[in-house]
């Protein structure tokens, strides 16, 4: 009897668990996944023995667990590693993108579990955050310290408040803050097309710099400073065209590509010149430019990271052809 009211309890658990969560577009259970995907009734997996692990997660750690789908052998789900390493970085993965920056978010190196690297956000060893006021993670950074693994209001499931420690709270949603051109396909889902560079845009205040600025939070200085400096730091979430920016904003709307624009078809190609950065608009098009456009974090760096130092898009100051090009798209000095 004892055992049939503890069976009971276990089932009323169950169904507890099955009610939807917060998933927005993504790890959307009335869409082809199932908790099973990622969680194991007892701590053992196809009758084969296993050392029990912290939630029945199938692998013995957050990250490793992740990357099981999330590093292109499942076509399903977007490629964010790539096949570098962090003494030889690259940005080719499986899953091909077609833009020129490929995938929005950027990828980690290869080896970015075992090695730490500069090109990004690491996921080996204690992590502690670049111009932070003290931001770390002696443990090492877990994929669920930026998004909510069983999903949330926010754009691909980011938490609201990346560093509990620090006052502010950031959602950034769809449609308010960020904009895609094709929207995720949960039912058929398309990463290829949906996780491209070209097609997400932001809005130009998008609360993209108080998320990021919420751990590297000594950047957060867009106060007009003493003169000549104007800024105490780059500003971000501030209107290109703004007085006292140092701008050119003829430049920025153009788009020409020239030598000396900072604008041109490739990265890397030997040309002076690469695609325009991504910014943020009053419309939250990334198409038409206009006056009220900015810059964010997210304009020069990716989130993941890219083949480049800082996890930035474009290899600033290391190539002699490209090396200035994303900061004369503004500036056109």
């Amino acid at each position: 009897m004892v055992l049939g009211v503890k069976f009971k309890i276990l089932l009323i658990g169950l169904a507890a668990l099955a009610v939807p969560v917060l998933a927005g577009e993504y790890h959307h259970a009335g869409a082809g996944m199932v908790c099973s995907d990622c969680h194991v009734m007892h701590a053992s997996k196809q009758g084969q023995a296993q050392e029990p692990s912290e939630f029945l997660l199938k692998q013995s750690e957050q990250v490793p667990l992740c990357l099981s789908c999330h590093d292109g052998t499942d076509p399903s789900a977007p490629d964010i590693v790539s096949n570098g390493s962090s003494a030889a970085p690259s940005s080719v993965v499986s899953t091909p993108y077609t833009s020129k920056y490929g995938s929005s978010a950027g990828v980690f190196q290869g080896d970015t579990t075992v090695a730490m690297g500069g090109t990004g956000h690491s996921l080996a060893g204690p992590a502690t955050a670049p111009l932070s006021s003290g931001y770390s993670k002696p443990a090492g950074l877990s994929c669920s310290d930026c998004h909510d693994t069983h999903g949330s209001t926010n754009y691909r499931n980011l938490v609201s408040d990346p560093n509990p420690g620090h006052a502010g709270s950031f959602p950034i949603t769809l449609g308010t803050n960020v904009a895609e051109a094709i929207a995720v396909n949960a039912a058929n889902p398309n990463p290829s097309a949906a996780y491209n560079t070209e097609n997400v845009s932001f809005y130009a205040v998008g609360n993209v710099r108080g998320w990021c600025t919420d751990c590297h939070d000594q950047l957060a200085q867009d106060a007009q400073s003493t003169a000549p400096a104007h800024f105490s730091a780059h500003p971000s979430e501030v209107a290109i065209g703004g007085s006292g920016s140092h701008t050119s904003l003829s430049n920025w709307l153009t788009g020409t590509i020239s030598d000396a624009s900072g604008f041109g078809t490739g990265i890397g190609d030997g040309v002076p010149g690469i695609p325009r950065l991504r910014f943020g608009s009053p419309t939250g098009s990334n198409t038409f430019t206009s006056p009220g456009d900015t810059v964010s974090c997210l304009s020069c760096h990716k989130a993941h990271g890219s083949s480049y130092r800082h996890g930035l898009i474009w290899p600033y100051k290391t190539d002699a052809n490209d090396g200035n090009a994303g900061c004369q798209q503004c500036h056109g000095k």
